[in-house]
């Protein structure tokens, strides 16, 4: 078992030289395996243990137990205790999230905190197993059968070589003491369900069953990482710019056919878009004008991209009112200036983020606001011929985007003023007969 161990440990790079490994350890058979595997190896480590207590008495007599075993061993140990089902409630969440999510911020803290390199937990060749059906059964992609990784940041799981019963026997021929967690025994719980009904069915079809799996696992890896090798070269071609916004050239994708929606996936899941979408999206690519939400990012896709852009707080949402006095007003987007002036202008601004509007045409209060379908106004320049906004947009071929990210200036009579940034209505131009004026500047941010 200890060869094993070694070899698996350089095999996957796990350690460093120098290593300090903070063992998370809860007094069940892997994780006391694990101590022994670790001094025997001769290797820097100390303990960490959590009582989520969850089991009354028993949690903490294994808290006692993992106290006693460290103290055997000599090495540090760390003790912490949870109220999880409060937590839980909090963050609407299982226990079991909620106690996964407990364990290994509190660990991370320890690990840093005391200078350790990594934190090994006990996860074996049958956990992974039972993810890689979890995760079949509720579905996934390529990414989800790859089991439980032997690396994961500062996180190691060094008995992934070893099945459950290797590990049995291991700690059998030494005579090691353990905790049972009588938990682990109730299929109430969905991975229990898939270790004690599952995989026995699995297993007596094929008496190798771990033995298939372990090398089905290390295929879909390997295929993993010939899936990233892909989709960097994919991405050279494919992604125009990153950052915000987000680009991908379209002609570069249409080739791909039928495993186009697995390469959107894979550019576009990072922006919080799942499988659902892009498959849309795959067949959406001549629909100018398509529009994706994630819970984060937005997706257009225009003429010739796909555009992806952050979801900022506020944006296309609200009105604001501008009165007489109003001199300054902060908007999501942006800055508004405004201030009134006697008499007619020495020039007119060339800036399209500027406007003059003659003072005795407004109708106080103003409102700034998004555009709305129907809207419509009479363009400076077209003779005081009505022209929706719609119409307006779409001949200065204005993306979708940008259009629900206008600004419209409206006077107390509901007749817009100022298309900010594009035009202003041709009934609020400076005339011969202007005695005021109000000029107004959007400042972008």
């Amino acid at each position: 078992m200890l060869k094993e161990f070694l070899h698996f440990l350089d095999k996957e790079q796990l350690l460093e030289p120098d290593s300090r490994v903070l063992l998370a350890v809860s007094g069940g058979l892997d994780s006391v395996a694990m101590v022994h595997l670790f001094e025997e190896a001769g290797l820097s480590f100390g303990i960490a243990h959590c009582n989520f207590q969850l089991r009354g008495q028993a949690s903490d007599e294994d808290e006692r137990f993992v106290r006693s075993l460290a103290e055997e061993k000599g090495v540090p140990v760390f003790f912490t205790r949870f109220d999880t089902e409060t937590y839980a409630r909090e963050i609407s969440e299982s226990i079991q999230v909620a106690a996964r999510i407990l364990r290994y911020e509190w660990l991370e803290e320890i690990r840093q905190d005391n200078g350790f390199t990594f934190i090994a937990t006990a996860h074996h060749l049958n956990d992974s197993i039972e993810t890689l059906i979890y995760n079949l059964t509720k579905g996934c992609g390529m990414r989800g059968l790859h089991g439980i990784p032997p690396k994961n940041g500062p996180v190691i799981r060094p008995l992934l070589f070893a099945g459950r019963k290797q590990l049995e026997q291991y700690v059998q021929s030494k005579k090691m003491a353990y905790r049972e967690d009588a938990s682990n025994q109730e299929t109430k719980y969905q991975r229990n369900k898939i270790r004690h009904e599952v995989i026995p069915v699995l297993a007596g079809i094929n008496p190798a069953f771990e033995q298939t799996m372990a090398e089905n696992i290390g295929r879909f890896r390997q295929l993993e990482q010939l899936l990233d090798w892909a989709m960097r070269h994919i991405a050279q071609d494919a992604i125009l710019s990153f950052g915000d916004p987000y680009r991908l050239s379209i002609s570069s994708l249409e080739s791909f056919g039928e495993v186009l929606p697995t390469v959107l996936f894979e550019l576009l899941h990072p922006y919080g878009f799942n499988s659902s979408q892009v498959q849309q999206l795959a067949q959406s690519l001549g629909h100018t004008g398509a529009v994706f939400n994630s819970s984060t990012y937005r997706l257009l896709v225009e003429r010739q991209e796909i555009v992806v852009e952050k979801i900022r707080e506020g944006e296309a949402e609200g009105e604001f009112q501008v009165l007489p006095d109003t001199q300054e007003l902060t908007v999501p987007g942006g800055r508004l200036r405004l201030g009134r002036h006697s008499g007619k202008p020495g020039a007119f601004p060339a800036d399209a983020w500027e406007a003059l509007l003659d003072a005795g045409s407004l109708q106080f209060p103003l409102t700034l606001r998004h555009w709305r379908a129907g809207d419509a106004f009479q363009p400076l320049g077209m003779g005081g011929k009505h022209q929706k906004l719609q119409d307006f947009f779409s001949n200065r071929k204005v993306s979708r985007f940008e259009k629900e990210k206008t600004w419209i200036l409206e006077d107390a009579s509901g007749r817009i003023c100022w298309v900010v940034g594009h035009r202003i209505d041709e009934r609020f131009k400076v005339k011969p007969s202007t005695r005021d004026y109000w000029a107004l500047k959007f400042a972008k941010r």
